[in-house]
């Protein structure tokens, strides 16, 4: 099903310039007393695509540049570098498209730590006895989040954040304990994600909170249960490309995936290092085609089983397709047919 698309339907979706008020032929909302909108689209119901957009240099400028990315893409993640123009930002943001920053736990610090000096707010109790009245007088990351808030959504005016939690991914204040990773979700869940009371992005919104990994052991897959519902979507590092390849054999594993996590909330990765250079070359040759057909398998499993959605690690990489972004714009179109 998937090999014998359309060419000329894969090509029109998300690469024509929107004003928000063009029709867009990936659309499935039903309201028939307008022409559909690319905003119709992305305040839909419909199976969401996430994409990475990483600026270490390795791809043209074009590549990681928000405005580019096709319009259809529901979420992007600045990962490792990024575009520094916010006119860029702004484009992709008027068509919907929702922006958040990825952040290694490493880079939180606790209140009252020796980075923090001048932190006072210890309102969260440690572990899972949270209060908001709790009287302990124990660190937490609640200035960090707020931090974070005031950076990303208040002055950046972007939508929200991306802990990634790996093994490699601990370091500095946050330990592989409960104490200090259960206690930095619960922290940033007061300022980012649906049950958040802190305020809200430049549209109203409250700020996205995406937990990141990639199953590796129990420890990341307990931290992330605990607080299933403090987050919009739990990112699956799906790999089974490049050289930090998950451990799991592609679609196969999905099902087992679902029933984990919950299919409503999981979106699938795959891994954009292998797909080609802007010379054309790989990192490991068939890889690319690999990467590419995982991802259409993992869009193809979200349409026929209700999941949540599929996304791309590097998505940047992308751009170096003919046409740019063909392999993302693919998946997308699986999800949600043209109608």
């Amino acid at each position: 099903m998937i090999a014998v698309l359309a060419t000329g339907l894969l090509l029109n979706i998300g690469c024509k310039k929107n004003d928000n008020n063009s029709s867009n032929n990936n659309n499935n909302n039903n309201d028939t007393t307008h022409a559909p909108t690319i905003l119709d689209y992305k305040n839909s119901v419909h199976p969401v695509f996430v994409g990475f957009l990483v600026g270490d240099g390795n791809d043209p400028a074009e590549s990681f540049n928000p405005a580019n990315a096709p319009d259809s893409v529901d979420f992007l993640e600045f990962f490792a570098g990024r575009d520094t123009d916010p006119t860029h930002w702004r484009a992709a943001q008027d068509k919907g498209t929702k922006i958040v920053v990825c952040h290694f736990l490493s880079d939180a610090y606790f209140d009252g730590s020796i980075k923090d000096p001048h932190a006072t707010d210890s309102d969260y109790y440690i572990g899972s006895n949270f209060s908001r009245t709790a009287s302990v007088n124990t660190s937490s990351y609640n200035h960090w989040a707020k931090a974070m808030f005031e950076q990303h959504i208040t002055e950046d005016q972007l939508d929200g954040i991306d802990l990634d939690v790996e093994s490699g991914t601990f370091g500095g204040d946050v330990k592989r304990n409960v104490y200090n990773g259960d206690s930095l979700m619960v922290a940033v869940a007061r300022y980012f994600g649906p049950k958040s009371t802190y305020g809200t992005t430049a549209k109203g919104k409250k700020p996205i909170f995406f937990y990141d990994t990639d199953g590796s052991d129990g420890y990341e897959t307990q931290m992330c249960l605990n607080h299933k519902d403090n987050y919009d979507y739990i990112l699956f590092q799906s790999y089974t490309t490049g050289s930090h390849y998950w451990s799991g054999t592609g679609v196969g594993s999905i099902p087992n995936l679902a029933v984990t996590y919950g299919k409503e909330k999981l979106i699938f990765l795959v891994n954009g290092d292998s797909f080609l250079y802007p010379d054309g070359h790989q990192d490991q040759v068939g890889k690319d085609a690999q990467a590419t057909q995982d991802l259409l398998d993992y869009a193809a499993w979200v349409k026929e089983n209700g999941g949540a959605g599929a996304g791309v690690y590097r998505m940047s990489r992308d751009y170096n397709h003919t046409p740019p972004f063909a392999a993302s714009r693919q998946a997308i179109q699986i999800m949600n047919p043209a109608k």
